[in-house]
């Protein structure tokens, strides 16, 4: 078994073109599996049986050569857990960049995957032009959730960002490690990331980070590129474009202190705070190395 250390990004196919090669791939996922995804996969040169565990950045996979019989008896037990899509290989500054055109109900999603030799080489990797947002970290896109039928957005937001907000991952150092900043919705139901709606003449950094200000009373520097994270509401599932906050200076007073609770977290705390801030946490270890 090795470590795959991939990450995951939107891709504007305009920005990459002239392929080394390109691939048709049917995928199908045995249901049932518990923590670990059990893939077939089947291409014209060929199949192969793979298992992957859960997770973000890091993962355990392991993958063997299948012969197509074998395949084929397997293949019945995927039914409703299938896609299809079409991969292309680049080549950039020494790493593949594999693009994968999805098709059927998921045509129009085109993702970019890069896979590195270790940690160090995918926290310090700099997305070219073409990639982004980053969708490592949200569970929506790993390829069993698009297989059963996960509802996502097929691209990043657009000039009207309808179902899109924006908001930041606001950290800090201090003499215990890293912590987290989150807030309580106006609610107190749940905790959540600071964030808001587009507005007009307001790039997703400048907005992202009006809303630190606002929800949390966090100032400081954005400190990488957004990653795109699911918010599920009643009315149905937001999109999140958040942002590392570097956080440099906290307000006594801000705009929503009485209507929502702030809350100071160590990353090894996340998980007792929900998916949202777990998720949020995932992404500052692997990005602090923590």
């Amino acid at each position: 078994m090795r470590q795959e250390i991939e990450r995951k990004f939107f891709v504007d196919l305009r920005a990459w073109k002239n392929p080394v090669d390109s691939t048709p791939i049917e995928q199908g996922y045995l249901p049932d599996t518990g923590g670990w995804e059990i893939r077939l996969r089947r291409t014209a040169g060929q199949d192969r049986f793979t298992l992957k565990s859960l997770g973000g950045l890091n993962r355990d996979e392991w993958e063997v050569p299948l012969a197509r019989e074998n395949t084929e008896q397997l293949w019945s037990r995927t039914e409703g857990l299938r896609l299809r899509k079409t991969r292309e290989r680049h080549l950039w500054k020494g790493l593949t960049v594999e693009i994968d055109r999805y098709q059927d109900s998921l045509e129009g999603l085109n993702v970019a995957e890069i896979e590195f030799p270790d940690m160090a080489a995918a926290r310090r990797f700099p997305a070219p032009k073409g990639l982004g947002p980053e969708l490592t970290y949200d569970p929506r896109f790993r390829n069993r959730a698009l297989a059963l039928g996960a509802e996502v957005p097929l691209g990043p937001p657009g000039k009207d960002a309808a179902g899109w907000s924006f908001g930041v991952i606001p950290y800090r150092r201090t003499p215990l490690g890293w912590q987290m900043i989150i807030v309580t919705t106006r609610r107190h139901d749940r905790w959540i990331f600071p964030k808001g709606q587009p507005e007009p003449g307001m790039g997703w950094e400048k907005v992202a980070q009006a809303e630190g200000r606002e929800e949390a009373g966090a100032v400081g520097r954005i400190d990488g590129s957004g990653i795109v994270l699911p918010y599920a509401r009643e009315t149905g599932t937001t999109n999140l474009l958040l942002f590392p906050l570097l956080v440099t200076s906290l307000t006594d007073r801000w705009l929503e202190q009485g209507q929502r609770e702030r809350k100071f977290v160590s990353l090894g705390q996340a998980d007792r705070y929900g998916e949202l801030v777990d998720l949020g946490a995932r992404f500052l270890k692997d990005k602090l190395d923590s």
